[in-house]
């Protein structure tokens, strides 16, 4: 197999694997018990849970959206019942956001959910090799440069 039908293999794999993980984010799923929720939803509880409490441009900048798809979030999330909004003691001109106990509750069962997870996914990598692990992570990185930075290819 020549260079070229490597790199075109490559690239469709790149491809389906980027839309399996579209249908991932866009699908809502019951990763605790009782609560359905999509992904995004449950990094920003994330987020919130780890800091205790953050203002709307902190979470945007940390889920790497923007503060308008931060909002909608919280929107959902509100209506959920799982986070609160309050005014900042500090400057009352920005609000923060807070886990409500419900929030607070499925963030702790999360993040066991999340090491199982990661478990699993670790025995599925097992036979990888540090360096193959390296080599996949170099590749990973190339491609967000050239999608996001649109990096000149060589």
């Amino acid at each position: 197999m020549t260079n070229i039908e490597l790199v075109q293999q490559v690239i469709i794999a790149t491809r389906n694997a980027t839309l399996a993980y579209h249908n991932y984010m866009y699908t809502d799923r019951e990763y605790v018990k009782g609560q359905k929720l999509y992904l995004r939803e449950m990094h920003f509880l994330v987020f919130v849970g780890d800091s205790k409490e953050l203002t709307m441009s902190e979470i945007a900048e940390k889920m790497n959206v923007t503060q308008g798809a931060a909002t909608q979030i919280a929107g959902r999330l509100l209506k959920k019942g799982l986070i609160q909004k309050q005014k900042q003691a500090s400057d009352k001109r920005y609000s923060v956001i807070t886990l409500t106990p419900e929030g607070l509750q499925v963030y702790q069962e999360y993040l066991i959910y999340n090491q199982k997870r990661y478990a699993e996914i670790a025995a599925y990598l097992e036979d990888y090799t540090e360096e193959d692990m390296e080599l996949i992570l170099k590749y990973e990185n190339l491609i967000q440069k050239i999608c996001v930075d649109k990096a000149p290819l060589p």
